[in-house]
């Protein structure tokens, strides 16, 4: 017995002198592992990339209140991990402080914070002090969040705010609450800031579109976090701008002028790229009356290899909308599906424009096909599910619509987005010749070119966390950017379980990651008893 204590007692100091060798050589050496199926915690070789290529400090600054309460103190930990990151791939170019603003507050401040005020409503309130109106002029502003303390439920103002000077720039993240995007979103606004010029995106106007400060709100507010977006109405001219780098066509519901086409035909021929956003029909929200629209916009995508549907694409696999029912005296409001909104749980292939996305809703869509050549690379982006149809002029999109009394016959999948690359024919070639050079044949360098056959799903009412990433690759793609897709898409997917897998499967997978392992413990257990009680039954005394 004396024996197997001592040895216990090495064992246990060789055991924990060991854990301090690991501590002391942790502070001077970092290591970690990440086995997430994305990397998520493991800089992309973008930021890496932009790191590295810093040629003047850059300075951060966040701004995080101490003793934050879950889940909001494991965010501050990811944010100070992450500088880290940065700071290492930096060569020291990038500088971080971390900042708790109550340290920073002086005698007035405290004595201001006890002052409280009501107003005409009885409701409590405090003035902001100095220190909140310097950070408040800076863009940093306080949140309220709610915390139990001493058994009651507290509300507490917080910052969780991250500030970036370069030179005489400045960026602010106003509040970190979602850890998923925060690398694309410091790479993003670092790469901003250190360019020299901010690509310019063109969004065509005058023909009916969802203008920008109304429908698109959400869109422009997006895209203008990295780009310079601007109106382009081609009404009183004969090219596209040449400060334009990249042109989205958003749901035009008039047919553009000949000069207006060769004016997007001659900017695609330069090399430049350009996304169309094409509805056959658009639907009002309020009534879901449609109003088929023409934009003539289909011969020049001919000449490119792609085609529009003029039939609407309906899915079972749907997102649901709410539908006003009156039952009795009351009206109600039930969610029911809406098959004329599509949502996919993944969308094709490898392009860096959808890998990794889920999610993503496409309302009112048609369908689009392309069609490859010597020079035109073709990719389809995302597709229907098999129990989709297509439904034909003139369309009922009444989400009253009783589909238990109606034949549906599924025939799908369809295509609902496109890309299109390479060296691509004009669609003016004929006058190439004739106009002395001042024509195009052919583009210059390789043109870049997306179709799809609805402009809703960039509408504010359907930008999801999905759609707007999409968005924002498609601009990527658009501006031969494509390294920060495959980082943006990060922690955005899920990994659901295969969708064809039988109910008996579906539910062994289920129990056994509930109930597995404690049955394990529990056989391992019983194992390790009946092996004992066998060596006590063997010992002879």
């Amino acid at each position: 017995m004396r024996i197997g204590s001592r040895n216990a007692t090495v064992f246990l100091l060789a055991g924990i002198g060991s854990l301090i060798l690991l501590n002391v050589i942790g502070l001077r050496a970092f290591l970690r592992f990440d086995v997430t199926r994305d990397k998520t915690y493991t800089l992309s070789p973008a930021s890496r990339e932009t790191m590295r290529s810093l040629q003047d400090p850059i300075h951060v600054k966040a701004y995080f209140t101490e003793k934050l309460p879950p889940p909001y103190s494991a965010n501050a930990r990811y944010v100070r991990d992450l500088l880290e990151e940065f700071r290492a791939a930096s060569k020291g170019q990038l500088g971080f402080e971390f900042i708790d603003p109550a340290s920073q507050e002086t005698a007035q401040d405290k004595e201001s914070k006890k002052e409280m005020k009501r107003d005409i409503f009885g409701r409590q309130f405090r003035e902001p002090t100095g220190l909140e109106k310097e950070l408040a002029s800076a863009g940093v502003q306080p949140v309220e969040i709610r915390e139990v303390k001493s058994d009651q439920m507290q509300t507490k103002r917080a910052f969780m705010a991250i500030v970036i000077t370069y030179q005489e720039k400045k960026e602010v993240i106003p509040l970190v609450q979602d850890t998923r995007t925060l690398e694309y979103d410091l790479t993003s606004l670092i790469r901003k800031m250190t360019r020299p010029k901010t690509p310019v995106i063109a969004v065509l106007t005058g023909h009916g579109e969802p203008k920008l400060e109304e429908k698109l709100r959400r869109a422009q507010t997006i895209l203008s976090q990295t780009y310079q977006v601007k109106p382009l109405d081609l009404a009183s001219k004969d090219k596209v701008d040449e400060d334009v780098d990249a042109l989205m066509v958003i749901g035009p519901a008039q047919p553009l002028k000949d000069s207006e086409i060769k004016a997007i035909d001659q900017f695609l021929m330069q090399g430049k790229s350009a996304a169309f956003f094409l509805d056959t029909v658009q639907v009002d929200l309020r009534t879901f009356q449609p109003t088929p629209v023409e934009h003539g916009l289909a011969p020049l995508l001919a000449t490119y290899g792609i085609v529009v549907d003029d039939k609407l694409v309906a899915d079972v696999q749907s997102a649901h909308i709410n539908v006003q029912e009156r039952r009795g005296f009351m009206v109600v409001s039930v969610p029911a599906p809406y098959p004329f909104i599509p949502q996919l749980t993944h969308l094709e292939g490898d392009s860096p424009i959808t890998k990794g996305l889920s999610g993503v809703t496409f309302p009112f869509v048609s369908s689009v096909a392309a069609t490859p050549a010597e020079g035109r690379q073709v990719a389809l982006l995302a597709k229907s599910t098999a129990k989709s149809w297509l439904e034909p002029q003139p369309f009922n999109t009444d989400p009253r619509r009783d589909w238990r009394s109606e034949t549906i016959t599924t025939t799908g999948p369809y295509t609902l987005m496109v890309q299109v690359s390479g060296k691509l024919p004009s669609h003016f070639a004929s006058d190439a010749q004739a106009s002395g050079g001042n024509v195009l044949a052919e583009s210059k360098s390789e043109a870049r070119v997306i179709a799809v056959g609805g402009s809703a799903l960039f509408w504010d009412d359907f930008m999801s966390r999905p759609n707007q990433a999409l968005l924002l690759n498609v601009a990527d793609w658009l501006l031969l950017d494509p390294a920060l897709l495959a980082m943006r898409t990060r922690g955005l997917a899920e990994a659901p379980l295969q969708a064809d897998i039988s109910d008996a499967t579906r539910g062994a997978v289920k129990y056994g990651n509930t109930l597995g392992l404690p049955l394990l413990l529990v056989l391992y257990g019983i194992v390790r008893w009946r092996m004992r009680e066998a060596r006590r039954a063997a010992v002879s005394i």
